[in-house]
């Protein structure tokens, strides 16, 4: 934060020639940005200024380490929040639907401190127990529906907990810290308002990842996560999810290929510098196509 933006501005071209010039850069980029037709930021739209006073700390936070590096009179459409919708118009996000068409959803690593967590698990799956954990604010119907139906199950340590108190709320059961939940075999990933929160740090552990389809991605690409090689996935209505953990817990082999897959994903996301050459190709991207080109150096010759 302290490193002056004119230096950051000025290390900009060569950033980006070295991203133009990977090909997982490439494709990442076009993925968290997938329209590719000109576009217009609205008039009313100021250029960004970092406010953390003004509430959405962390994804301004998160925007300005990587807009910094572009002329100050850039201008951007954000949605900050839970977003599940395709905005009217491109713009800034940190979740979206997941669909096979172009989106005006426009990913970016926001909110990266509640959402970006990873583990470091020295407990290998073997010698976890034989259960499947799972805690969080079951407000959502679908949330209600899970715990209906595996509270008081034998081989399930599940139930609602939140840091602050929501009335009338059954299934509730104590907090549990991670490295208490990474003492199960499985961790139950369940989407809330838009993604699930602790996908990425099971995914990043010897636990394994049970979850029904995901509806909604972030820059994790939760849409290209495939179930049975990064995940164990269980129908929308969980109605299988016994028949899945006897399979898993005795298929040990099977367990660790999946365990080993989702470990490489996560790797992806732990190479700062690969990062932060998407993120800035992302905006360069967006700045081009919205008429911005002039406050991004050319590429021309790369």
């Amino acid at each position: 934060m302290l490193k002056p933006d004119a230096l950051r501005r000025r290390s900009l071209p060569d950033l980006l020639k070295e991203g133009e010039q990977s090909q997982t850069v490439r494709d990442r980029a076009a993925y968290y940005l997938s329209r590719t037709e000109p576009f217009t930021v609205p008039e009313d739209i100021a250029p960004f200024r970092l406010r953390p006073w003004s509430g959405r700390s962390t994804y301004q936070l998160d925007l300005w380490e990587s807009l910094r590096y572009f002329d100050r009179s850039v201008r951007v459409e954000t949605l900050f929040g839970d977003n599940i919708l395709n905005p009217e118009r491109p713009s800034l996000v940190k979740s979206r639907p997941i669909s096979s068409e172009p989106s005006n959803a426009v990913l970016l690593k926001l909110n990266r401190v509640r959402h970006f967590r990873f583990v470091e698990d020295s407990l290998p799956f073997d010698a976890k127990v034989d259960r499947l954990v799972w805690r969080g604010n079951a407000c959502q119907p679908h949330r209600v529906a899970f715990l209906q139906q595996f509270h008081n199950h034998p081989r399930c340590d599940v139930g609602h907990y939140y840091a602050k108190p929501v009335p009338d709320m059954p299934y509730g059961k104590p907090s549990l810290t991670l490295e208490e939940q990474l003492q199960s075999k499985f961790v139950f990933a369940l989407e809330g308002n838009d993604v699930a929160t602790n996908l990425k740090w099971i995914l990043s552990s010897n636990s394994l990842c049970v979850m029904p389809p995901c509806r909604y991605e972030t820059w994790f690409m939760e849409g290209r996560l495939k179930a049975g090689v990064h995940y164990v996935e269980v129908a929308p209505d969980y109605s299988d999810l016994e028949e899945k953990l006897d399979y898993y817990s005795s298929h040990q082999e099977e367990a660790e290929a999946i365990l080993k897959n989702a470990s490489d994903w996560v790797a992806q996301f732990r190479d700062a510098h690969q990062e932060r050459l998407i993120a800035l190709r992302v905006l360069d991207q967006y700045l081009r196509l919205s008429g911005q080109a002039g406050t991004t150096p050319s590429l021309e010759g790369s």
